[in-house]
């Protein structure tokens, strides 16, 4: 009796923490539990969809068409998704897409057992799964400000981050023990049961958008803008907000001088530190490691910080600091460091850039604005392209 009275009040001890203050709400629970299945899903994937490209190609190109045929496809499916979400209601959305990438995630399975050495037909539905994916984001994201109160945004995005982070991580190692026992058509049908889970799982709440049905009440749409020009509204909330159209740019920085350093991992892990895969799965790992560390202190220090704006700077000041040492770095436990000190920079600034965000933008075009930024994920792609060229020319190191 004692000991189950202490269990209790150990319970409710930790769930006073003000690092979770967010998970108070049951609606933000549940977005929660929608953002650790589809992350999972995500990974288990990627890991999937990446052993059966090697094992039928052994090429290291089309091993990174993967990635490439998934990300390429969010930059135009993010803005897509936000004009929707803020039409037609986020939750909705959300449901939907998750759906569809479940169908089509069944279908990778089918088409592997059907032919299962044609390759082009995953890449095709992985690209598919990509722009369903892209465009639930912005509602998932938009959500949140939905669910939790003005002041526990930033906790609420820290969770989320962390969530995140965290199932990227389990999802590749789950799925990578699975396969031993599992074949890949399999694990792409049983991947695709998670989804579904995390489709039942959205929450219906009472959305701040104009232009679609409350999902409380049940009331019809209002009048609809034409897509059009819905678009270019998002558009021009941006531009009018120093603030928005600032983090817009940070974004688009970030993306092409910060954090292109992981195109390189492979030859530095091969070139610089004389490693093989084990290292190179080492490498990419520790960034993870410190983005796990960022969302814990951003969830701690949330309702302290009361301009994230000026956090969103310094933190992308920092991530250029360390960048430099990490390029110059030749001794590997010091890349490590270097590496996690990167990760956790990297989080405090896409958090506080989430949040702001969210703050300084009108409840009605929150999809949108987020969906907007979404496409300066593609900066990354560039920032990677032209951290190779540099590698190429002179070395590494430069």
């Amino acid at each position: 009796m004692a000991s189950r009275l202490r269990r209790r009040r150990f319970g409710r001890a930790v769930a006073q923490l003000p690092a979770l203050d967010a998970l108070h709400s049951a609606a933000f629970r549940r977005l929660w539990a929608v953002a650790m299945t589809g992350t999972l899903s995500m990974g288990a994937v990627f890991t999937t969809l990446g052993w059966v490209v090697v094992e039928e190609s052994g090429s290291p190109l089309l091993v990174s068409l993967v990635l490439v045929s998934f990300l390429a496809p969010q930059v135009i499916a993010g803005p897509i998704g936000g004009v929707l979400a803020d039409r037609y209601g986020r939750a909705g959305l959300l449901r939907v897409g998750i759906s569809g990438r479940a169908a089509v995630t069944c279908l990778m399975g089918l088409s592997l057992a059907v032919f299962p050495h044609a390759l082009a037909p995953l890449f095709l539905l992985n690209a598919l799964a990509s722009i369903m994916s892209g465009a639930t984001i912005p509602s998932r994201r938009a959500l949140m400000a939905d669910t939790v109160p003005p002041q526990g945004l930033t906790n609420a995005v820290a969770l989320d981050e962390f969530a995140v982070t965290s199932m990227f991580v389990i999802g590749p190692l789950a799925a990578g023990a699975l396969l031993v026992i599992v074949p890949p058509a399999g694990m792409f049908v049983a991947v695709a049961g998670v989804m579904l889970l995390g489709a039942i799982l959205v929450p219906s709440v009472r959305e701040q958008v104009t232009g679609a049905g409350d999902a409380t009440t049940g009331a019809g749409p209002t009048e609809r803008v034409p897509f059009v020009r819905s678009f270019v509204q998002g558009v021009g909330y941006i531009c009018r907000s120093r603030v928005l159209l600032g983090v817009t740019l940070l974004t688009f920085t970030a993306g092409t001088l910060a954090f292109n350093y992981m195109s390189l991992a492979p030859v530095f892990a091969s070139e610089v530190f004389h490693g093989g895969s084990r290292l190179l799965g080492a490498i990419n790992g520790m960034m993870p490691v410190g983005e796990l560390i960022g969302a814990a202190f951003m969830a701690v220090l949330a309702a302290r910080i009361v301009r994230p704006a000026r956090v969103v700077v310094l933190a992308l000041l920092v991530t250029h600091a360390v960048a430099i040492p990490l390029g110059a770095s030749s001794w590997l436990p010091g890349t490590f460091l270097l590496l996690v000190a990167l990760g956790i920079s990297a989080n405090i600034f896409f958090v506080t850039a989430s949040t702001t965000l969210l703050r300084e933008t009108p409840p009605e075009a929150r999809a949108r604005v987020l969906g907007l930024q979404q496409m300066t994920w593609g900066a990354g792609a560039l920032g990677g392209l032209t951290a190779g060229a540099l590698g190429t020319a002179f070395t590494p190191h430069v």
